[in-house]
C-alpha cells in the first residue's frame, strides 16, 4: 500500500472492534482483577495511561495538549474521575486510535481451551465473535487493515501487536493490559524489526499451545524466496499489500469469508 497517499478519514460510528494490545509497564488489569472487580473508569484510565507511555507523553505534556491540569489527567488514569465524551475524543486525536479502542478488551470471554478434545463437530454454530491478531510494525498499514475490518459483515475483535518480541513477551509472561482471548486468526507481516516476519512463523508454527492457529501473511514483499519460505512454515496463505485500499479491502474481506465461511477453523472444534 502506499503509505504516504492514504490519508483517511474515521468513520464517526464503529462497527466492529479493534483493539491495540500494549504491555503494561504496571500491573495488568487481569492481575487487578483478581484482587477487585474494576470498574469502567478504572479499565479506561489504565488504557489512557498506557497510550500515553507509548507515545512518550509527560502528564503535564498531555494536560497542556487537553487544557486541563496535569493533577486531572493523574484522575482520570487512576479511573477516579470520569472521562468525558468530549475529551475523550481529544485523546483520540492525541493517540490516533478510534474510541472504541478505550473500552474494548473490557469483560473479555476466557480463552480458548486448547486441551485435546474428542468426538465428531455436530455443530458448526455461525460466529459471534472473531478474533483477529495483526502482528504489523507500520502504524499506517495497521489504520487500513482496522478500517478495512469494520467495514466486514462480521462481528470482528482487532488486536495489534507491533513487533514479534512484543508478541512473545506477552504470550510468556501475560503482561498486557487486557485479558487476551487466543486469536481465531493471526495476519503477519514479513518486514518487521526485532524479529523478521518468517522467523516468527516459524516459532508460531513450533509452539504447542499456537501451532494450530492459520497465519496468513500480509506484506508488501513480492520475492518467490520469501513465498516459498512462508508456505514451507506452515503460513496458511500470502496476500500481497494492494497500492489501492479498495483492493487491499476486498483482499482481506475474501480471506476472512474463506475462513469462516468455507472452512471449520480451530475455534468451532474446540467448542
Amino acid at each position: 500500500m502506499n503509505k504516504q497517499s492514504q490519508t483517511t478519514k474515521e468513520s464517526p460510528t464503529v462497527k466492529k472492534t479493534t483493539q491495540d494490545l500494549v504491555l503494561s509497564e504496571g500491573p495488568s488489569l487481569s492481575q487487578h482483577s483478581k484482587d477487585k472487580t474494576i470498574s469502567i473508569d478504572e479499565y479506561v484510565g489504565h488504557k489512557l495511561r498506557d497510550f500515553r507511555k507509548r507515545a512518550v507523553i509527560t502528564l503535564f505534556d498531555l494536560a497542556e495538549k487537553v487544557g486541563v491540569s496535569h493533577q486531572q489527567i493523574h484522575k482520570y488514569e487512576l479511573g477516579q474521575t470520569k472521562i468525558s465524551t468530549g475529551m475523550l475524543y481529544k485523546f483520540c486525536k492525541i493517540f490516533s486510535v478510534t474510541p472504541n479502542s478505550f473500552f474494548e478488551g473490557f469483560n473479555f470471554e476466557s480463552t480458548l481451551d486448547i486441551s485435546d478434545k474428542d468426538g465428531d463437530i455436530t455443530d458448526c454454530r455461525n460466529f459471534t465473535r472473531l478474533n483477529v491478531l495483526l502482528i504489523e510494525d507500520s502504524a499506517e498499514d495497521q489504520f487500513l487493515f482496522r478500517r478495512a475490518i469494520e467495514e466486514y459483515d462480521l462481528n470482528v475483535n482487532m488486536y495489534c501487536i507491533h513487533d514479534g518480541e512484543e508478541f512473545f513477551n506477552i504470550i510468556k509472561t501475560k503482561a498486557n493490559i487486557t485479558h487476551i482471548p487466543m486469536p481465531d486468526i493471526i495476519f503477519l507481516d514479513l518486514n518487521m524489526p526485532k524479529i523478521n516476519g518468517n522467523s516468527l512463523l516459524k516459532s508460531i508454527k513450533q509452539n504447542r499451545e499456537l501451532q494450530y492457529i492459520p497465519i496468513i501473511i500480509l506484506t508488501g514483499s513480492i520475492s518467490r524466496k520469501d513465498v516459498m519460505t512462508a508456505y514451507k512454515n506452515y503460513a496458511s496463505g500470502y496476500i500481497r499489500k494492494s497500492f489501492e485500499y479498495e483492493t487491499f479491502k476486498e483482499n482481506l474481506h475474501i480471506a476472512l469469508t474463506y475462513w469462516t465461511e468455507a472452512v471449520i477453523l480451530p475455534y468451532q472444534a474446540l467448542n
